[in-house]
């Protein structure tokens, strides 16, 4: 079960006092190194593909790769999409299979943020993906790092999440993405008062560059998930320069990169104490997977060729829901099968079932187009035995839908 409810995740970093690292992967070699990292460390880890990073990849050819790694790894798995601009890349986000979402509305004004945020977490959470969001604004190193500055209020943050209902709150306390020239001057106290206020995991963008005793101070006020890529890109971009100019293929210049990033990412996970935690996450998380609903019928016409518009409407009322990930048709070669027909439709997560079920496109689908020309319907939700839910989460069985 290594992939795992990142809402469970965190919530234990959370009440046990460590921080789990967010580390965004820009290529296999960033996502074999840091899986190798927290392997070789046994510690729980979370898998970034950042908004901002899809001019150097296209997510729809990295993720399968991700996900398929993060299926086999040995420890802990989450899969976080970070800083999403709006809802609609955060839903096909989910839809190529992130389990955790970030939606980054900080740099528009408040009433904004929340809207957006709000339509996010509706969105999310009726696929069961939990939401991160920020308040406050953390700048880029070279936008001109603390001069941009806007720290994260008490009573902002407080009404924020009340109104949002956001399952973790990246703060501005002092830290910007990218290295910062000179020492970051962190607001602990500032951190402590939102901690007391709001008891939720929160989470610290920037984390290159920080000391151990200023990470230690970050957990202590109610840090669960720290996001670090610079140094990990720098560490990178550094083993590849070593080589020199002797070196004239691509994978003579790569030679080193894996480990170098492994080196980077193991000793974060020990300075943030997620080191050894790997076997009690997986005992206290629930499993993530899949469900597939199956439709299987028969109709009125006789030519499959008859069905071939009703069967590409479906497709594009059907794969526009939330939480839909994939959805396919046929039909049957076998003499004498009871259904000639089929659709398939795979969910992000069970979790995702009632949604969807109540979503209009289902309605128009099931209810008006497929029902006027279908006879004999059957509809099936199966979840995968393969990544069942730990002991005592609520597990969910196949269920006949109507």
């Amino acid at each position: 079960m290594p992939l795992v409810n990142m809402q469970d995740m965190l919530t234990h970093a959370y009440d046990n006092a460590y921080a789990v690292g967010s580390f965004n992967i820009l290529s296999l070699d960033f996502l074999e190194g840091v899986l190798r990292a927290a392997e070789r460390v046994r510690a729980p880890v979370i898998l970034g593909l950042s908004e901002p990073h899809f001019d150097h990849y296209d997510i729809a050819a990295l993720l399968p790769a991700v996900e398929s790694a993060a299926k086999r790894a040995e420890v802990p798995v989450a899969i976080h999409f970070d800083h999403g601009s709006s809802i609609e890349p955060v839903q096909r986000a989910i839809a190529l299979g992130c389990n955790g979402v970030m939606i980054d509305a900080s740099h528009a004004p408040l009433e904004e943020n929340l809207k957006t945020t709000r339509q996010v977490v509706e969105m999310a959470h009726a696929c069961g993906v939990p939401v991160e969001a920020e308040l406050g604004y953390v700048p880029e190193a070279d936008e001109g790092g603390a001069d941009l500055l806007s720290f994260t209020t008490v009573d902002q943050a407080r009404g924020f999440i009340k109104h949002t209902g956001a399952d973790f709150l990246a703060v501005s306390i002092g830290t910007v993405h990218g290295h910062l020239k000179g020492k970051p001057r962190l607001d602990y106290q500032r951190l402590r008062h939102i901690n007391d206020a709001l008891g939720i995991p929160l989470v610290i963008h920037g984390g290159s560059g920080l000391s151990d005793d200023q990470y230690h101070r970050l957990i202590t006020g109610g840090v669960a998930k720290i996001n670090y890529h610079t140094a990990l890109s720098e560490r990178a971009a550094k083993t590849i320069r070593s080589h020199g100019k002797s070196v004239q293929d691509y994978a003579g210049l790569m030679e080193g990169v894996r480990e170098a990033i492994a080196t980077e990412a193991e000793q974060c996970m020990r300075n943030w104490g997620s080191a050894g935690r790997a076997a009690e996450v997986i005992s206290r998380c629930r499993g993530w997977s899949t469900a597939v609903q199956l439709t299987q019928f028969n109709v009125e016409m006789a030519a499959v060729d008859d069905m071939q518009m009703v069967l590409a409407r479906g497709r594009r009322l059907l794969g526009a829901i939330p939480g839909v990930r994939e959805v396919s048709t046929g039909h049957t070669t076998a003499d004498g099968a009871r259904h000639r027909f089929f659709w398939q439709v795979t969910l992000n997560h069970v979790d995702a079932a009632e949604a969807y079920l109540r979503h209009p496109n289902y309605r128009d689908f099931s209810h008006r187009l497929l029902a006027g020309i279908s006879s004999d319907k059957q509809a099936l939700l199966y979840q995968s035995l393969g990544s069942l839910p730990s002991e005592g989460a609520t597990s969910a069985e196949a269920a006949n839908w109507g």
